[in-house]
């Protein structure tokens, strides 16, 4: 399907996935020009195009007008957003005209209310996936697919995981901190193992949340890391896991990526998302659901091993299957 097809490539910078499927790409046979969908990567950037892109619409189009003009003699195959938050209506008409043979394809792993600028860009692609179930059945133009989890979790070896009960990896967004530390008691009343790392951008948006959130009141800085883990320590960290802890964003509906992940290496997974309960790998045996505002950990749950997922539902949610289904 990709020996010596063209695809151009925008995604945001996050956390090294963008890479990952470029690779991924590559390894299958495609020819990848791959472009951050940011001119820049600061907290300021992020910021306005999140509040309103008009603010940054000229240097935006500035952006978007060099790489057109860069590409206007390759012949794509495809060309594929990963959200296409920064790109303007006028700029993605004008790389529509400028790649007539191309598929345009978008991929949504951010709920629409999160983003909901993308959603007058829609009739400018011709397929649109989401990892948001309810996004799709308020959109007929969007189809369902989730996330997926990267060979690596794969690969990794199923042991019982010695070293925590419970591990927390994440970005201390929204009411991540507190969910956290009303895990991380709990932990400590029952004389539970954990590793929690909340991880935040830059020490600007500690002092702004401090200050505004009422989630992070009592929050210290020394609570959270300003320098992400590399992959490599994730992975040792999870393997050595019995149980990986996630928490959504209060708005969101779609499954994590860490969920999709926690799958991968076949670890037991303790969720605020209750939508979890409607994708065909749930079992409440390898699966804990618990409350955002009033959590319990079932020792029992932690102490159980982990009971294998059928093969063709697991391969499902593998990067390769993901790649695939997004672009038919």
């Amino acid at each position: 399907m990709f020996n010596d097809k063209k695809i151009l490539f925008f995604s945001a910078n996050f956390f090294g996935y963008q890479n990952e499927i470029t690779s991924k790409l590559e390894s299958l046979g495609a020819e990848v020009h791959s472009y951050d969908e940011r001119p820049k990567n600061s907290f300021f950037y992020k910021a306005m195009i999140r509040l309103d892109k008009r603010l940054l619409k000229r240097k935006l189009e500035e952006y978007y007008c060099k790489i057109i003009k860069n590409n206007k003699k390759v012949e794509f195959d495809f060309v594929f957003f990963l959200k296409a938050e920064a790109i303007t209506e006028h700029k993605l008409k004008e790389l529509k005209e400028s790649q007539p043979k191309a598929k345009f394809i978008l991929y949504m792993w951010d709920s629409i209310q999160n983003c909901p600028s993308v959603e007058k860009l829609f009739p400018l692609f011709d397929i649109i996936k989401s990892f948001d179930a309810k996004d799709v059945k308020e959109n007929d133009c969007l189809s369902f697919r989730p996330l997926f989890y990267l060979e690596d979790y794969q690969n990794l070896e199923n042991s019982l995981g010695t070293d925590y009960d419970i591990t927390f990896i994440g970005t201390g967004h929204t009411d991540r901190y507190e969910i956290v530390t009303k895990v991380k008691n709990l932990c400590e009343k029952s004389n539970l193992k954990y590793y929690f790392f909340i991880y935040m951008q830059d020490p600007k948006i500690y002092y702004a949340r401090k200050l505004f959130s009422k989630a992070f009141r009592f929050a210290k800085k020394s609570d959270f890391s300003f320098v992400p883990l590399m992959k490599q320590d994730i992975l040792k960290i999870i393997q050595s896991s019995k149980c990986v802890l996630d928490i959504e964003r209060p708005v969101q509906r779609g499954l994590t990526m860490r969920t999709i992940e926690i799958l991968g290496a076949r670890k037991k997974l303790i969720t605020t998302n209750k939508d979890i309960v409607n994708y065909d790998f749930y079992n409440p045996k390898n699966i804990l659901l618990i409350d955002r505002d009033n959590p319990k950990i079932e020792l029992g749950f932690i102490s159980e091993g982990y009971h294998e997922v059928p093969l063709d539902i697991y391969e499902k949610y593998s990067i390769t299957n993901w790649i695939y289904e997004v672009f038919q």
